[in-house]
């Protein structure tokens, strides 16, 4: 009857020990992520914006995912102000002698909100700023959009926008 109790031990112990070690290995879930999610826009998303002086023009950078280029609006003026696609009238939070507002048709906040604050400051010679002003879905058939505002100070004598590929990015140079 020993035998038996320690053959049985024998198979029992080693058994036990396998099951309750599977079970501490088993997956739980977590506050945190192991991966990070990937970025889901209809057309394309904006990922960052980053910024630089160069000889006679600052130049600003939106970084984009992959997808279709967007289709991009500008407007340069001297006053703060600017509307929301709902109509409801807005300011500009950091303040110069002039603005530039660009809009990305057919794209959407990708990472950039979480990687980049909503008012980021360059204080470079001519563009002080940039400004996520507002972002829209897909609403009854618009396509979606995200604008930015650029705080200018001093000279502007023009600017140029233009995209590129591999990465895609929307390219903003403003000229002293």
């Amino acid at each position: 009857m020993q035998t038996k109790r320690r053959v049985l031990a024998g198979i029992v112990a080693p058994a036990t020990a396998i099951v309750l070690a599977a079970i501490g290995a088993a997956p739980t879930a977590s506050a945190t992520p192991s991966q990070a999610t990937a970025e889901t826009c209809e057309d394309i998303c904006v990922n960052g914006v980053r910024a630089a002086t160069h000889t006679g023009y600052d130049r600003v950078v939106f970084d984009l995912g992959a997808g279709p280029l967007p289709t991009i609006e500008t407007g340069y003026g001297t006053s703060p102000g600017y509307m929301t696609p709902g109509g409801e009238p807005r300011e500009m939070l950091t303040r110069g002698s002039s603005y530039l507002s660009v809009s990305l048709k057919n794209a959407e906040n990708g990472t950039y909100s979480a990687t980049t604050p909503h008012v980021k400051l360059f204080n470079l010679p001519t563009v002080k700023a940039n400004q996520l002003l507002y972002t829209t879905g897909s609403i009854l058939g618009y396509s979606p959009e995200i604008a930015f505002g650029l705080t200018l100070d001093g000279p502007v004598s023009r600017y140029n926008v233009f995209t590129l590929t591999q990465p895609n990015r929307v390219v903003v140079d403003v000229y002293r």
